[in-house]
């Protein structure tokens, strides 16, 4: 689900492109909840996933939306290895 206020067409498409490489990232086994787009000084995409019983919340931020569709994907990238080794370990 992408929860955003007022935004072009163009922004709508990207943020749901954004949302199919994020679920792409995490892998097949992870549901995204939902994308959320914020913007105060900059520009805040959240996203909300899970993983079985576990869930997760991460932010990416940057200058524009490009930008923090970047810093998102390299949290996702570090969490998808938690993730993993997580369940390497878990009993």
């Amino acid at each position: 689900m992408i929860q955003v206020r007022s935004i072009s067409d163009a922004d709508e498409r990207y943020l749901e492109w954004i949302a199919g490489d994020c679920a792409q990232v995490l892998g097949g086994d992870v549901e995204l909840s939902a994308l959320q787009l914020a913007s105060n000084a900059e520009i805040v995409l959240r996203l909300a996933y899970r993983l079985g019983s576990a869930t997760g919340l991460t932010e990416g931020r940057g200058p524009n939306l490009i930008a923090a569709h970047v810093d998102l994907r390299r949290h996702l990238v570090e969490d998808r290895i938690r993730l993993g080794f997580r369940s390497l370990v878990a009993p």
